[in-house]
């Protein structure tokens, strides 16, 4: 990231800390447990690095990167459901060591917080503008998830698989992008732009994320999640708890096609903020 992506990071970390942190005891419970395991703040830094450099109003910026940091851990939390995996970042997930209504309860109360740090916003029109791109956005995380849970994982095809991965990744990645650039009034063609280079980047970011998954941890085999490596392998006919090198390959081949897309759409955004992209392209590399 470029480096206005950390320069007002410790400020988003902190807050986020505050969050977790209640006064009523077994909700303060629920949320120091998933607090315990800190995340990479991406979505704090696509929003600190865009808004900095379109040189936006800081306490616009951060609170913005703070509201995308709660409905992201909002998310996750409640994806761990859905998906009924066992761990996060290492430690026990919240609905396994506390309950699903404990899981429940958590996401609900950080979609709140969320909303609540919009209206520390000093400048009024954006906290307009940012309450209605926080509002879509998690419509559309929300509809994705819903994609996800009814696809057949039998019958789902590569074009599903993406067309899923567009829905549940995209907006998530997209919303601290949109927001900033909504607030510097950016033209629509531009967001156009935008929304078409981070559907191909949520999928990348999916498909990697799968394919890390087959290659260490394997819960997506396990709990059957819906997986592309495993859909490749279940279009060949073969069985998708072998892994065979020859899948594997193709699967590293099928990203790396998707990620000179993004090369290819990193153009349609503002120059100013071509490296944040050029600099999320790069990391997806080194994470095959």
């Amino acid at each position: 990231m470029p480096p206005e992506a950390l320069n007002h990071l410790s400020i988003v970390k902190n807050e986020l800390q505050k969050t977790f942190k209640v006064k009523e005891k077994t909700l303060n419970q629920w949320l120091s447990h998933y607090g315990k395991a800190e995340g990479k703040y991406i979505r704090a830094q696509l929003a600190l690095a865009t808004g900095e450099l379109f040189g936006l109003p800081i306490n616009t910026v951060t609170k913005w990167a703070i509201s995308c940091e709660l409905i992201h851990a909002a998310s996750l939390i409640h994806d761990d459901i859905c998906d009924k995996d066992i761990q996060r970042r290492g430690i026990t997930t919240v609905w396994k060591k506390f309950g699903i209504p404990a899981a429940v309860c958590s996401g609900d109360y950080l979609i709140a917080e969320s909303f609540l740090k919009l209206s520390e916003i000093e400048t009024g029109w954006h906290q307009t503008i940012l309450l209605k791109s926080l509002s879509e956005s998690i419509k559309k995380i929300t509809e994705g998830q819903a994609e996800d849970l009814e696809a057949n994982q039998k019958k789902i095809t590569i074009k599903d698989y993406e067309k899923i991965a567009y829905a549940k990744t995209g907006p998530l990645l997209g919303m601290p992008l949109e927001g900033m650039f909504r607030c510097k009034e950016i033209s629509e063609n531009e967001i156009k732009g935008l929304k078409k280079l981070i559907n191909v980047m949520g999928l990348v970011y999916q498909m990697i994320n799968d394919y890390q998954n087959i290659l260490k941890s394997k819960t997506d085999i396990k709990l059957n999640h819906m997986n592309f490596v495993n859909i490749i392998t279940k279009a060949k006919n073969k069985d998708h708890k072998k892994m065979s090198h020859e899948i594997l390959m193709e699967a590293k081949k099928m990203i790396n096609k998707k990620l000179q897309m993004i090369e290819k759409y990193i153009h349609n955004v503002p120059i100013i903020v071509q490296p944040i992209f050029m600099n999320i392209a790069k990391s997806m590399k080194e994470g095959l």
